[in-house]
């Protein structure tokens, strides 16, 4: 039972990502689909939804809901703890540099990839994003763990595995051969299917809040569980975005659900399970005693 609930749990984030793209597709779509927009205007547009989405919601995370100590406690996933760090603050140079790379990549992105316009039929785009979160998810477990397997290229990722304390931030924390082998992973899909532009920008927001939130250590609406967390505690295993494709890899580093309104499944087995466990228990116990 326990391995449906596990399997569930996996779903429900795949379905979670599905949903909240296609809904915000939507808003894009609402917003854009009567312009016509220039080559430049696109890069523009990618690069500040980009950028404006990975601050905005990384603020909101560490200036926002870390600061109410009660909040903090109670969204939080944690249980293996490390030493506490103290994260590099934010300068005009580091800012700067953040920001031309993603500008950059925005371009090469919409100068490389061909334009498909793809409409704003609910279903057909929610199918979309499903395909392309359970890709992507396939595609960086790939790269991610032959960064950790391959002596060659795991120099590169030492710089994001600094910090074993994490904060949202610490997603964005990487060397430049690892920012870019890690877009080409989240892009894989739009590299061989073409880009819708509300698609795109949607992806986009959605990615950068499910990646921010995985590196917090709170479970907030995507991530139920410390996953990545223990991930960067312990340096190997868990190299998915979730755990399904460690599960069919055998690198699961078996995170701890935290159950919850927004977390159904965990929710529904900490329900179910709970008593059936304290049953064993009460029956274990009646048996040596």
């Amino acid at each position: 039972m326990k391995k449906i609930f596990d399997f569930g749990v996996e779903i429900e984030f795949y379905l979670k990502i599905a949903l909240t793209c296609s809904l915000m597709q939507q808003l894009f779509y609402w917003l854009l689909h009567n312009r016509e927009l220039s080559f430049i205007a696109q890069v523009v547009l990618y690069w500040l939804v980009s950028s404006v989405s990975f601050h905005g919601i990384g603020f909101i995370i560490e200036k926002g809901i870390k600061r109410n100590a009660a909040l903090k406690e109670k969204l939080s996933v944690r249980v293996k703890k490390v030493k506490q760090q103290t994260f590099p603050a934010l300068t005009v140079k580091a800012f700067m540099m953040g920001e031309a790379k993603g500008f950059a990549m925005a371009f090469i992105v919409i100068a490389l990839v061909p334009e498909v316009n793809r409409g704003n039929s609910f279903l057909p785009n929610f199918g979309w994003f499903l395909m392309s979160i359970i890709s992507v998810d396939l595609f960086f477990y790939i790269c991610h763990s032959m960064f950790h397997r391959i002596k060659f290229l795991r120099k590169f990722h030492l710089k994001h595995h600094q910090f074993a304390d994490t904060s949202s931030f610490v997603a964005g924390h990487k060397s430049m051969t690892e920012f870019i082998v890690t877009n080409v992973a989240d892009l894989m899909v739009i590299f061989v299917f073409g880009y819708d532009i509300t698609q795109l920008c949607a992806w986009t927001v959605i990615g950068n809040a499910y990646n921010l939130e995985g590196h917090s250590s709170l479970s907030l609406f995507f991530i139920s569980s410390d996953f990545h967390d223990l991930h960067h505690t312990c340096y190997k295993g868990n190299y998915g975005v979730q755990g399904f494709w460690d599960k069919v890899f055998n690198t699961l580093n078996t995170p701890t659900k935290k159950p919850g309104l927004m977390f159904p499944m965990a929710a529904l087995e900490h329900k179910i399970m709970k008593p059936i466990k304290k049953s064993l228990e009460s029956k274990y116990d009646a048996k040596t005693n």
